[in-house]
């Protein structure tokens, strides 16, 4: 009969509950170490925008609109070995491999400075159209593609001499610029028109404008699926399109102020910063869904991918830092969005950026919600204490109880 009290007792109940209540928190704490997460956070220029990758070396370029600057990390460091100064108020940045130079785009000076990879030193400047931004290359031509913001134009640069062969009108405030390797198209996001200017590389004329979201901003190609990734800034969406129709197939509902997009081929996801969110959506290329979402820095803003250590480069304009993210292995963690702070802009260069005084982590946060761990870590603790302090009080003896007072029993 004794035994049987003692199983049945509210304590002993109470204790197993708090004990699984534990248990699950150390479940879920081992499920963010498998997340994406900000590993390493690196100090640059003021308000970084454009990031870009050079495989042969091994570097990040960043561009640094506040500082005229280009910041040079060195990926296997995540330190800053040097700055390249550039034009007035640099924003983009591409890489061609063909001749192993970086070509930036300076929105106040209507060039793009040509940067050397081996000596990381400016080799010479070329004139384009009115404030520049986005830039591409394509392989197949040796172009490069600038979107000139201010002249609703792309100028088409020749890599291997590095002039100015044509210039091809599209929308309304061009911004950013992706190739697609699978049709040979490049596709220009149109800020003003909400729109999607898609040019023939082989002749350099404009075959069709696809309708997207509001303010069209970045856009980046996936060459697993075939689809074109496109930020509206102003939807909160990324449109999907499918290159081989040049349609959007569908739009995939992010954070706020989605700004800049790029491709991860070691896993397969598609990373979009949210600029107003503090944080980088990521969509997985086999179901176009959010699989997690990561708290970075304030104003996100460029993003690269990193082939060689396979880490994703978030430029923080605000922040003044490029947050370094570890993709994980798996991608099947569910999505949430933090809490944001960044005042929104009506144009990508019209207005100033303001923000508050409020902080928040920008590492090691992931797909899972940080803000119910705290309730879960408070409840588990007062239940552990009031189920021992129950226990205890259970086994403390009576005052009268025989059985422990030494009296002997008849």
């Amino acid at each position: 009969m004794y035994s049987s009290r003692r199983t049945s007792d509210p304590a002993v109940r109470v204790l197993s509950v708090a004990i699984c209540l534990v248990l699950i928190l150390v479940l879920l704490t081992a499920k963010v170490s498998l997340a994406d997460s900000v590993t390493t956070t690196v100090s640059v220029g003021a308000n970084p925008e454009g990031v870009a990758f050079d495989p042969t070396n091994g570097y990040l370029y960043v561009a640094n609109s506040g500082s005229g600057t280009v910041s040079v990390i060195d990926g296997s460091t995540n330190t800053v070995v040097t700055a390249v100064t550039v034009g007035s108020g640099p924003d983009s940045i591409a890489f061609d491999p063909t001749n192993g130079y970086l070509y930036v785009a300076n929105f106040g000076s209507g060039t793009v400075s040509v940067i050397e990879g081996s000596t990381n030193t400016v080799v010479t400047n070329v004139t384009v159209g009115t404030n520049p931004e986005g830039v591409a290359f394509d392989p197949t031509n040796g172009y490069l593609y600038v979107a000139n913001f201010g002249s609703g134009t792309v100028s088409v640069i020749e890599s291997s001499t590095n002039t100015v062969v044509t210039n091809v009108t599209v929308g309304v405030y061009p911004i950013r610029i992706a190739f697609d390797s699978t049709n040979g198209h490049l596709y220009v996001a149109n800020e003003g028109s909400g729109t999607v200017s898609v040019i023939e590389g082989s002749t350099n004329t404009v075959v069709t404008n696809v309708t997207v979201g509001t303010n069209p901003e970045g856009v980046a190609f996936d060459p697993t699926n075939g689809y074109l990734y496109v930020a509206n800034k102003g939807s909160g969406t990324v449109s999907v399109i499918e290159g081989s129709t040049n349609t959007v197939v569908t739009n995939v509902t992010v954070g706020s102020e989605p700004y800049a997009v790029t491709f991860d081929s070691a896993n397969g996801d598609v990373y979009v910063t949210n600029s107003y969110s503090r944080s980088v959506s990521v969509i997985s290329g086999s179901t176009n869904t959010v699989v997690a979402t990561v708290a970075v820095g304030i104003g996100p803003d460029g993003v690269a991918f990193d082939s060689t250590n396979e880490c994703v480069y978030v430029a923080n304009y605000s922040s003044d830092t490029v947050s370094v993210i570890t993709p994980s292995s798996s991608t099947s963690t569910s999505s949430t969005t933090p809490t944001t702070s960044k005042t929104p802009s009506t144009s990508s260069k019209s207005s100033t950026t303001s923000t508050t005084t409020s902080t928040s982590s920008t590492s090691g946060s992931s797909g899972i919600p940080e803000f119910p761990y705290q309730y879960v870590v408070a409840i588990a603790f007062i239940l552990l204490l009031s189920a021992s302090y129950l226990v205890v009080r259970r086994n403390m003896p009576r005052r009268g109880d025989h059985s422990h007072d030494g009296s002997a029993t008849a």
